[in-house]
């Protein structure tokens, strides 16, 4: 038969136990929905760098890619629309830049979009000419 004293530090035992389990539970279900979620994907290009070069108006553009991908650009209107492309590149593995040449355009916001057959990547640039 159990005394007082047992059954006491039987409790303890369980409560410290339970909050250790509730602890790894938690830490689980942050780490596979939030960390996950929130962490680049290992296998997608990455822009580090949009930058308008100016006489002649171009683009450059710095990206990194984590093994050989094609990537395709194109120049996008403020809805959206696709105002130029200039075809897809293929690229290995590290740190490129590209120089894209800009049709003639009006002064305003436009959008880069890189894309690989599983990304899309758009950015914003604001083209001041004068």
């Amino acid at each position: 038969m159990m005394g007082a004293n047992d059954v006491l530090n039987l409790r303890t035992a369980l409560l410290i136990t339970l909050s250790i389990l509730l602890v790894l539970v938690l830490w689980r279900r942050l780490r596979l929905n939030v960390l996950a979620k929130d962490m680049p994907a290992p296998q997608h290009a990455e822009l580090l760098l949009l930058e308008l070069g100016y006489h002649p108006a171009r683009l450059i553009v710095q990206i990194k890619v984590p093994g050989q991908q094609t990537l395709g650009t194109a120049l996008l209107d403020q809805q959206h629309n696709v105002m130029h492309t200039w075809g897809a590149n293929t690229f290995e593995q590290g740190t490129h830049t590209l120089e894209q040449q800009l049709p003639p355009l009006n002064d305003g916001s436009y959008f880069l979009e890189m894309t690989s057959s599983t990304q899309r990547t758009v950015r914003q640039f604001r083209l001041q000419q004068a």
